[in-house]
């Protein structure tokens, strides 16, 4: 599967709250900017493809270079993300689009 999957999934999906389960659990850095990657989100394998360039398609992407992706290739895709994860170090949290648009 093309899009992202990072290993605090797991711990979001199945409802830890207290993040000091975690303790040890390295956050996964974005392989296109080097940043530590503390959002995990979804889009469509199309969309995924039409964005990523080529060389970090299998590979962690932070939703703040995706998003420069998205801009350098004039893709709109504002419909295509539904759930985004935050993994702070206090807490999880799972943020649902009530509305999106392209700017």
């Amino acid at each position: 599967m093309l899009g992202m999957q990072l290993a605090i999934s797991k711990a979001m999906l199945t409802g830890i709250k207290d993040t000091n389960q975690m303790a040890g659990a390295r956050r996964q850095k974005c392989k296109a900017c080097g940043c530590p990657d503390k959002f995990d989100f979804h889009v469509p394998d199309a969309t995924w493809e039409k964005v990523v360039p080529p060389r970090y398609r299998n590979k962690v992407v932070c939703l703040g270079c995706f998003d420069k992706f998205a801009f350098e290739k004039q893709v709109d895709y504002s419909d295509s993300l539904e759930v985004l994860y935050f993994a702070g170090d206090r807490a999880v949290f799972k943020f649902a689009a009530v509305s999106a648009e392209a700017i």
